[in-house]
């Protein structure tokens, strides 16, 4: 009992959100760079690139039978939002009642920020701020939910049960980090006050706007690719054209990325939100020049000037 509970103590002295994050941008960025430039030179495991690869760039060699069990089908995807809805809807409640109404936090909410990311946690961000930062998040939540349900077209292709659980794990720690360095939300009694809108947070709500409206138009647009040209095309996959589809191969991970850069602004003393940006913009990166590379190879006559994921540049 002693090992456990010093094992117990010295996991709520760390930042388990932090290291969860920081442990992601290791591995997809490691992964990635075997698979996008490692391995042009140099064979890699089929077990390995099966488990990494998935959806349209699946792997096509050698298939493992115990890897195959553990996927399940892409349009999962919606999963991830559905929980992210739920946590978010939770955070907002939470953020209601101690702003507004001056609600105390239940004792549950404070255990719960404790245990995943310390309880030596300080406030870096002034109310407005945080109020802001998660309602923005919010909105990308709820419209990725309906993006999820009612505009994409997913094929039969699949993904490994690790890309299912690190979307599910990515919304909960990135609500919780946000909430973590909220005021009031680190056990403290405070008083608490809403101060007026100042210039950044102006122009990170002006990014993130923008951030949904490429992404919401991108994927109509590839929804649109299935949708217009009969039931046998979902199976299928077109080349993508018009929009930002001109200059780079992923605009809806652009845009993913403006988001969270914008939410960043917003929260620009915010440790643990730029942990989460830095993994964000590691994941969509790799996982565009995948998407890039596997255009590339399977339309020959693939526009040459087009980026993968930032406009003219990369």
């Amino acid at each position: 009992m002693e090992v456990f509970d010093s094992i117990m103590n010295l996991l709520i002295e760390w930042n388990l959100c932090i290291l969860m994050f920081i442990l992601y941008c290791v591995i997809i960025s490691l992964g990635g760079v075997l698979v996008n430039f490692v391995r042009v030179s140099i064979p890699l495991p089929n077990i390995f690139l099966q488990a990494f690869k998935f959806g349209k760039m699946a792997h096509t060699g050698h298939i493992n039978a115990l890897v195959t069990h553990l996927e399940v089908p892409k349009r999962w995807f919606a999963h991830f939002y559905i929980s992210a809805s739920v946590i978010v809807t939770v955070a907002l409640v939470q953020l209601w009642n101690l702003y507004v109404l001056r609600v105390p936090l239940p004792p549950w909410v404070s255990v719960t920020l404790d245990v995943l990311t310390t309880p030596h946690r300080r406030p870096t961000v002034n109310a407005t701020t945080a109020a802001l930062g998660i309602i923005l998040l919010a909105i990308q939540i709820y419209r990725r939910l309906y993006e999820n349900l009612f505009i994409s077209v997913f094929s039969s292709g699949r993904i490994n049960i690790l890309h299912y659980i690190v979307g599910h794990t990515h919304y909960v720690g990135a609500v919780v980090l946000l909430l973590s360095q909220a005021p009031g939300f680190d056990g403290a009694e405070q008083h608490i006050s809403f101060t007026g809108i100042e210039f950044w947070q102006i122009v990170g709500t002006i990014i993130c706007f923008f951030g949904f409206a490429i992404q919401n138009k991108s994927l109509r647009m590839l929804a649109a690719l299935r949708r217009n040209h009969g039931k046998k095309m979902k199976e299928k996959y077109m080349m993508p054209q018009g929009g930002l589809f001109e200059v780079v191969s992923c605009p809806h991970m652009f845009a993913e990325v403006v988001v969270y850069v914008g939410i960043l602004v917003i929260l620009r003393t915010h440790i643990g939100w730029s942990v989460v940006t830095i993994w964000v913009i590691s994941n969509q990166i790799q996982v565009a020049i995948m998407n890039h590379k596997w255009y590339q190879e399977t339309f020959k006559d693939y526009p040459c000037n087009r980026r993968a994921i930032i406009p003219f540049l990369l």
